[in-house]
């Protein structure tokens, strides 16, 4: 295996870890969660996370022969993805639209597109640069995504009555 894509594996379990241990935090409503500079850590851990995931995709030591067309179509799901959240991220007003439930444009058919988009990149790229260790991993990292979704629900759930009716009109 190569070191580097050892390291950078483990720079992002680190991160994914340290990222849903602060969302179980906020979800429980502890204080730390709320401090600011907790959340700027948490935002240089995400950049650390997602620079390390990238670097795993560039060093991943088991390339796999995929057909050209196979690679254009990971390429696609990982503009998509990059895309989705980008544009899903815009739409809400950066990071929150604080006190409003957000369930216009994008949000009036997906819940949580910002996800979605994750998802679709950490499965895109890995297929684009034939990488198949680092796809193999997508599923801890999906697996987190899912558990962030879920506290995330349940806290809008908690704080907006209408979120129950909104789940059940759109998808993820």
């Amino acid at each position: 295996m190569h070191p580097f894509f050892a390291v950078f594996f483990v720079l992002c379990f680190i991160g994914f870890a340290l990222r849903t241990l602060f969302n179980y935090l906020k979800f429980k409503g502890s204080s730390l969660a709320e401090k600011k500079t907790v959340v700027n850590a948490v935002y240089a851990v995400m950049a650390v996370l997602w620079f390390s995931w990238f670097q795993m995709c560039f060093f991943d030591p088991v390339k796999i022969a995929i057909p050209v067309w196979l690679r254009h179509a990971g390429l696609a799901l990982f503009v998509s993805g990059v895309f989705l959240f980008v544009f899903s991220h815009l739409r809400l007003g950066g990071f929150t639209e604080e006190g409003k439930l957000v369930t216009g444009g994008i949000y009036s058919r997906i819940r949580n597109p910002m996800y979605l988009g994750f998802i679709l990149w950490i499965i895109g790229f890995p297929v684009f640069t034939r990488s198949m260790a680092t796809l193999a991993s997508s599923v801890l990292w999906i697996a987190h995504f899912l558990c962030w979704k879920i506290l995330e629900e349940k806290s809008l759930e908690r704080k907006f009555p209408q979120y129950g009716q909104y789940k059940k009109q759109t998808w993820f």
